[in-house]
């Protein structure tokens, strides 16, 4: 049997300046740390609402100035077979991407950052812009940023430029084009694999209880969204014996389909590799294997059984 927590990663969230936003260094252990939020400030905040913060601890510039503010580790497992860190090294960044990055609230990559250009890889330096939302009503009527809850689909409009340093904030390149009003659009595609909110409602607001949010589903998408259709998902089952291995079920009563009111569903692409078989003896071929860092750690541990 496997142990569940082995060859840990401890991810820390610090301060970087002139804004702070969330990172991680990764450095090998068996200390186990934990989950929290932190004074971590990302895309832009105004007193329109825009990407505001349902957390209980202050995000104020203030705090962002902190020489040497308390840091708040997360441990997670290595994967089992790929290394997700080698597709988010200094090589891997390019002019016009769109990356996501680590959030204050359950460190899940929910920020995005548009990154307009590489000024150097070493030492890394990126010019960026955080990605913003003033509206909601792309899907539907609800309050959703109004409500506290990070927007993960949808319309977005790029803010202020400055530069970034800090490499160990972003989790993974995201797709994009370009909506209809010449801001950037950020959709579920086909073959992602995002997570959901497990007790999702139209009524969440400000008042719902963290525990009640904080479960997810994790799922593949089947197709492209659409206005008219939504977008179709397949739920992910863990495999046996791996902390990090899924398998689509692909029964028909399995799948669902997330109609345009229901997108607040998701919260937010998790990074993936699809196995060969190569990787080891025992890689499941064509199984996927989930970013640990993007998955939340209660999904990581391992069965033994079906």
């Amino acid at each position: 049997m496997k142990q569940v927590l082995t060859d840990l990663k401890i991810l820390s969230y610090q301060w970087s300046k002139p804004e702070a936003i969330k990172q991680k260094n990764i450095s090998k252990g068996s200390k186990k740390g934990h989950k929290g939020t932190s004074h971590i400030e990302g895309p832009d905040q105004n007193e329109n609402g825009d990407q505001p913060r349902k957390v209980k601890v202050s995000n104020s510039a203030d705090n962002a100035s902190k020489e040497d503010p308390e840091a708040v580790s997360m441990t997670v497992p290595d994967p089992d077979f790929h290394d997700f860190d080698v597709d988010r090294s200094e090589l891997s960044f390019g002019d016009n991407e769109v990356w996501s990055a680590y959030d204050d609230d359950d460190g899940m990559p929910r920020f995005y950052a548009l990154v307009h250009k590489v000024v150097s890889r070493k030492p890394f330096k990126l010019r960026i812009s955080w990605l913003n939302s003033k509206t909601t009503n792309e899907f539907s009527n609800m309050d959703w940023v109004g409500s506290g809850f990070y927007k993960t689909c949808g319309e977005f409009w790029v803010g202020k430029h400055e530069n970034c340093k800090s490499m160990n904030a972003f989790s993974q390149k995201v797709n994009w084009s370009k909506g209809p009003r010449g801001n950037i659009l950020i959709v579920p595609r086909k073959g992602d694999v995002w997570a959901l909110y497990k007790n999702w409602s139209s009524d969440w607001n400000e008042h719902t209880p963290d525990e009640v949010i904080h479960k997810y589903d994790m799922v593949a998408v089947l197709d492209d969204y659409s206005e008219e259709e939504g977008v179709r998902v397949a739920p992910l089952v863990k495999v046996v014996g791996f902390k990090t291995v899924f398998r689509p079920n692909m029964d028909p009563e399995a799948i669902k389909r997330i109609p345009k009111e229901e997108m607040y569903r998701f919260s937010h692409r998790v990074s993936n590799h699809l196995l060969t078989g190569l990787e080891a003896e025992d890689a499941p071929k064509g199984c996927l294997e989930l970013d640990p860092a993007a998955t939340p750690l209660e999904l990581l541990q391992v069965i033994t059984e079906k």
